[in-house]
C-alpha cells in the first residue's frame, strides 16, 4: 500500500515538472530567436559599405574597393586617378559616395569629410643616385672615386620609383666634361615603368676626391703623433693643404711643431720628424753583408729619424758614407759582396 502510494506521488511531480517544461518553451524560443536576430543584425552592420579613412594605393587608378569596405563585386570599377608615386592626397567623401551611387552601391559618409590616399614607391635619395652616377664615373671615364652633387628638380631630396622596381639605378647615358666638371647624366632602373617611359635626366657637378690623413684629436707642441691619433677622410682635393702627408704611415713618430686641432688636414710644415740621432753625436754603425754581422764606433754628420739616411764618419780615419737610421744612436749600412763570403776583413772602409 505505501509502494502504491510512492508511485502516485512520483507520477505526480512527474507530471507538474513536464507541465512546468512545456510553460518555460515558448520563452526560451523566444529569447533565442532574439539573439539570433541581433547577431544578424550585427554582421549585417559590419558587411554594411563603409569609407575607409586611410588607403595606400599602389597602381595609377583608386578603385571603389580601394576607398569602401565590403562594397562587393563592383570593388574593382575604377573611380579616381591615384597620386603621384610617393605622394599623397585626398578625395572628399561626397565625391566617392557619388561615385559609388554610380555603380549601384549606397554608402554613408557619416562624419568623414574626405579619405587620405597614398601611392606607394621606392624612394630613391639623391646619395644613392650621386653614388651610381660617381662608379659609372670611375668605370667610364677612370677617375677616381670622385664626390657628384646632383640636383633634381624643384630642389626635391628624393626620386619615387614603382615599389617593386628594387634593381640597382642604372645610368643610360654620361657625358662628363673634364675642364667645368659639369656632368649630364640619364637614370633608368630595372622594373620601372616610369623611368623606362620616361627616364631621369639629372645635372651635376663633380668634385675631386683625395684620401686625406686627418688628427682625430688635439695635439700639443712637441708631441710625437701616434697610430690612433690619425684616421684617413675623403676630402676635396682643393681643400687638401700643399705639400701635405698622403700616406698615414708617414705621421707616425713625427712631433707636432705647434699646437694642432683636431680634425685637420696636416702639412709638411706643421710636423717634423723624431730626432733619434743628433748631429756630431756618436753613433754605433752596423755593417751588414751576407753572412757576417760587424759594429763599429762613428761619429754622425748629420741629425737624422727613424728610417732617414745620413751621413757618418770614421772619427780616426775621417773617412764617411751613406748610412739608415735603425733606431736611437743606430745606423746601419747593408753591402752587397759579391762572391767569396766576406771575412771581418773585408768589411768595408769609411772613406
Amino acid at each position: 500500500m505505501a509502494i502504491m502510494t510512492l508511485l502516485r506521488a512520483a507520477g505526480l511531480a512527474g507530471l507538474a515538472f513536464a507541465a512546468t517544461l512545456d510553460a518555460a518553451a515558448p520563452v526560451f524560443a523566444q529569447s533565442a530567436t532574439a539573439q539570433v536576430a541581433q547577431a544578424a543584425t550585427a554582421q549585417a552592420a559590419t558587411m554594411r559599405p563603409a569609407l575607409r579613412r586611410d588607403v595606400t594605393v599602389s597602381g595609377e587608378v583608386i578603385t571603389l574597393g580601394d576607398l569602401i569596405e565590403n562594397v562587393g563585386p563592383v570593388g574593382v570599377t575604377a573611380a579616381f586617378r591615384a597620386p603621384a608615386l610617393g605622394r599623397a592626397g585626398t578625395i572628399q567623401a561626397s565625391r566617392i559616395v557619388e561615385a559609388a551611387r554610380a555603380a549601384g552601391v549606397v554608402v554613408d559618409a557619416g562624419s568623414l569629410a574626405q579619405v587620405v590616399v597614398s601611392r606607394a614607391s621606392r624612394r630613391v635619395g639623391k646619395s644613392e643616385i650621386e653614388s651610381a652616377i660617381a662608379l659609372a664615373l670611375t668605370e667610364r671615364y677612370g677617375l677616381d672615386r670622385p664626390d657628384v652633387t646632383i640636383g633634381l628638380e624643384g630642389g626635391e631630396q628624393a626620386l619615387h620609383i614603382e615599389p617593386e622596381a628594387t634593381g640597382a639605378l642604372r645610368i643610360a647615358e654620361l657625358a662628363y666634361d673634364p675642364r667645368s666638371r659639369r656632368v649630364d647624366a640619364l637614370i633608368t632602373a630595372m622594373g620601372s615603368r616610369s623611368l623606362t617611359l620616361k627616364p631621369l635626366r639629372v645635372i651635376g657637378q663633380t668634385v675631386e676626391m683625395v684620401s686625406v690623413p686627418i688628427l682625430q684629436r688635439p695635439v700639443a707642441r712637441g708631441e710625437a703623433v701616434t697610430a690612433a691619433d690619425v684616421v684617413v677622410e675623403r676630402r676635396p682635393r682643393a681643400d687638401y693643404p700643399t705639400g701635405g702627408f698622403v700616406d698615414p704611415a708617414a705621421l707616425v713618430g713625427r712631433i707636432a711643431k705647434a699646437p694642432i686641432g683636431a680634425g685637420a688636414a696636416l702639412r709638411d710644415a706643421d710636423v717634423i720628424k723624431q730626432e733619434i740621432v743628433d748631429k756630431n753625436g756618436f753613433v754605433t754603425v752596423l755593417y751588414e753583408t751576407p753572412g757576417v754581422q760587424l759594429a763599429m764606433r762613428g761619429k754622425a754628420m748629420e741629425a737624422g729619424g727613424m728610417g732617414d739616411s745620413i751621413l757618418v764618419q770614421n772619427p780616426q780615419s775621417k773617412r764617411t758614407l751613406q748610412a739608415v737610421v735603425t733606431g736611437a744612436g743606430v745606423v746601419k749600412v747593408i753591402m752587397a759582396m759579391p762572391g767569396r763570403m766576406a771575412d771581418a776583413g773585408s768589411a768595408p772602409a769609411i772613406r
